[in-house]
């Protein structure tokens, strides 16, 4: 994690690294609408050269739980902060639970995953990228933004894949800068599991699943899904955490859950301050983690 600064959810009623700055305001209704304090500024055009597709799979598995009241117990445990949530069920490919999961937001580290991604596409290191996802290493991650194109490692990964409010940052040195939604990460996960070629996947998702309780920059990166779940379930996670315009963002994405039946998408802006900038409070921490523990459970089963 770099603090600028930058560095590298859910009651899991389921059971189910990258710093930049980050303000957000404004609700159009409490509870379901924020906009980043910098102006965010929404491509005008974005073409997808790839559309993704998943299809429907049949399975005699249990339909997925009712998750807006656990989404409501998640936007709860978070008094201090705007809260955006998206669940996906990859055995009946629906959506199965979203609370402002169209509003954007900081992603800090998890803009990994599309740095990965195009890495691979471009046959970089796998080796090395594996290790930026797992540690969420930013001097790696930095590495890579410069040598395959800054920005536009972020355009063209949003066309390929078909993310409608993925945008790069305004200052091209900030990669976690980048602002995406939960459910654009919703598609980009979609996008690792069936689209991306086997020999990409195979890459990333070991990575996330092997994901470091510490980050490369020393912080503590299992807030969320992780100390969330436990060992209750599988779990594969790409984080973010970032500060200090003027609070902290913790984001915590992921897969969750048996045969990774669910994608779990949790996005935290905090409202008030606290910590020095390159720690990650723990009092945050807690909250993001008991929000995802209010989640999880549910994606669990």
């Amino acid at each position: 994690m770099r603090v600028r600064v930058w560095g590298p959810v859910l009651a899991l009623t389921l059971l189910v690294s990258g710093c930049s700055a980050v303000t957000l305001r404004g609700t159009a209704e409490p509870g379901l609408s924020v906009a980043p304090a910098t102006p965010a500024q929404a491509p005008t055009t974005t073409t997808p050269t790839t559309t993704t597709t998943v299809p429907v799979t049949t399975t005699t598995e249990a339909p997925p739980p009712d998750f807006q009241p656990a989404i409501k117990n998640a936007v709860a445990a978070v008094p201090d902060g705007h809260v955006a949530v998206a669940v996906w069920d990859t055995v009946t490919s629906t959506m199965v639970g979203t609370y402002r999961d169209t509003a954007q937001y900081y992603t800090e580290s998890v803009v990994k995953l599309l740095i990965g991604l195009d890495v691979l596409d471009h046959g970089g290191d796998a080796s090395k990228v594996a290790e930026m996802l797992s540690r969420s290493d930013d001097a790696t991650a930095s590495a890579f933004w410069g040598e395959y194109g800054t920005n536009s490692i972020v355009t063209t990964m949003a066309a390929k894949i078909g993310l409608s409010a993925t945008v790069p940052p305004h200052n091209p040195k900030y990669w976690g800068d980048s602002r995406t939604t939960a459910a654009d990460l919703v598609r980009v996960y979609r996008y690792i599991l069936t689209v991306a070629p086997a020999a990409e996947r195979a890459v990333i998702i070991p990575a996330l699943t092997a994901a470091t309780q510490h980050g490369a920059d020393g912080n503590d990166q299992w807030f969320g899904i992780p100390d969330a779940v436990g060992k209750t379930t599988s779990w594969a996670v790409k984080q973010g955490w970032g500060c200090c315009e003027p609070s902290w963002v913790l984001n915590t994405t992921g897969l969750v859950g048996k045969h990774d039946r669910y994608i779990v998408v949790l996005l935290v802006a905090f409202t008030s301050g606290d910590g020095d900038g390159d720690t990650i409070p723990s009092g945050h921490a807690a909250e993001v983690t008991a929000a995802a523990r209010a989640l999880v459970s549910d994606a669990a089963q």
